[in-house]
């Protein structure tokens, strides 16, 4: 038996392999086919753009792994099946579970090992190949500008720019609010401009055509200016311009430069803020509602409200009922003095919630990606229960036949990847079942499709085998 287990798993190292480094091979033709003019002629070192790819392989290899399982189990499978090595293997009552489990294990170990790499080198991967992208983005200023989307890269300025150019520095329907002057805000509009360096490559200068410029000074909000220019330049400080290695220490990290045991860290830490905010609006209700009353002849200690678990129909008739023990000399102080706290508790209050469900958004986006580095991984042992029998039944091993079928349940995987993430993002669903429903069909799919090659004779599902 571990000859043939042997035999089974050989048959699956050569179509694994050329199955990954075809899907990587897809993936990088894609990436540089999208970004490779970008960087080319830029005056960029080879050995840069050399890096930035590598670093973006690593992200690459994780949503390769899992497809690479599902084409070497449907030719492995395949072609045992048009040889009529599984039909004698059947007749000789080995079940096909006897022959699948060696798969099963192997792809367990492999889940493991991209579990590792997505945790360990995919998040440095990321994060050096975003300093990369940021030393190169000061090389070519509008590089870091994107076409209709509000850019920071200038300090003291926010740039849009409706139309860029891939290979020039030209920029076309500009929009610039300049925040160097506290005392007075300026919103720069131009039909085109560009970007260049002074000779001595210690300035930036930012040219900017037929437009105009618009100045309201901010403090008393009389004084307005509206100029009209043909040509309009920007002098910069081009010190933070031009390629320079930066420090990847000094860079922060997004969501997908961490490791799930960091993000797990920083839920809880949002877990706590959000605890703490709730407790502070609770504790400013109740302030309140002691102000309220602290002028009258009511005593204040006399009110009691369950802030923790609020009851509307009783607050209100509380509420009520005190109002109308207040003496009526007292009504219009109260009154009063009740808008006037009711407003003060209403806008904190909304502040409060308003930071809270960032604090969700954010913890929810963080999980999504701790979730993501275990589901995905997993899909590779998912892929081997589906790919077993689908390779039974397709019973040709051909790559054609493997990278079609494989390309289907892939696209499917992903689509419940990306809607899942998208509606985890927004609440709607938690993020475990958003990130973990494609596995849970994939097992679905792959056990009905085992019962099918199987057929309903148990006894040769669990035989005895030899």
């Amino acid at each position: 038996m571990k000859i043939l287990h042997r035999h089974i798993l050989l048959a699956h190292i050569g179509p694994f392999f050329f199955g990954f480094f075809t899907v990587i091979f897809v993936f990088l033709l894609q990436f540089l086919t999208r970004t490779l003019d970008r960087f080319v002629g830029k005056g960029l070192d080879v050995t840069v753009i050399i890096e930035l790819i590598v670093l973006q392989i690593a992200w690459m290899v994780v949503l390769a792994a899992p497809m690479g399982v599902l084409i070497a189990c449907l030719m492995a499978f395949g072609k045992m099946t048009n040889d009529l090595e599984i039909t004698a293997m059947r007749a000789g009552g080995i079940s096909l579970w006897r022959l699948m489990y060696p798969v099963l294990i192997a792809g367990a170990i492999l889940t493991v090992l991209v579990e590792r790499f997505g945790n360990v080198v995919l998040p440095e991967a990321n994060h050096q190949a975003k300093v990369l992208m940021i030393d190169i983005s000061r090389k070519k200023p509008s590089f870091g500008l994107q076409e209709n989307v509000f850019s920071n890269l200038i300090y003291g300025y926010s740039i849009l720019a409706r139309k860029t150019s891939e290979t020039t520095s030209d920029i076309g329907g500009v929009t610039i609010y300049d925040y160097t002057r506290p005392q007075s805000e300026t919103v720069i509009t131009a039909e085109t401009g560009k970007f260049e360096y002074s000779s001595d490559f210690r300035y930036l200068i930012m040219t900017l055509y037929d437009g105009e410029m618009h100045e309201v000074d901010k403090n008393t909000r009389k004084e307005y200016r509206r100029v009209e220019f043909q040509k309009h330049k920007i002098l910069l400080d081009a010190s933070g311009f031009g390629f320079q290695r930066s420090d990847e220490s000094a860079v922060s990290r997004g969501d997908r430069e961490l490791s799930a045991s960091t993000m797990l860290g920083i839920c809880d830490s949002l877990q706590a803020q959000i605890d703490d905010k709730k407790a502070k609006i609770a504790k400013a209700t109740l302030e309140t509602w002691a102000t309220l009353f602290s002028g009258t002849s009511l005593r204040a200690d006399s009110l009691v409200l369950n802030v923790t678990k609020p009851n509307a129909q009783h607050a209100s008739s509380d509420t009520l009922f005190y109002l109308r023990s207040i003496p009526p000399f007292e009504h219009t102080f109260v009154v009063d003095r009740a808008t006037a706290l009711a407003r003060n508790l209403q806008m904190q209050t909304s502040n409060t919630l308003f930071t809270i469900r960032n604090d969700l958004e954010m913890q929810r986006k963080y999980m999504v990606e701790v979730h993501k580095k275990f589901s995905i991984p997993f899909a590779c042992f998912c892929f081997v229960l589906v790919g077993v029998p689908l390779g039974v039944l397709a019973k040709r091993g051909g790559f054609g036949i493997g990278a079609g079928l494989s390309l289907a349940f892939f696209l499917m995987y992903w689509a419940f990847l990306i809607s899942g993430e998208k509606l985890a993002d927004r609440g709607i669903v938690p993020p475990s079942v958003a990130m973990w429903a494609g596995n849970a069909v994939l097992i679905l799919i792959g056990t009905g499709l085992f019962l099918a090659v199987s057929g309903t004779n148990f006894r040769w599902l669990t035989g005895s085998g030899r």
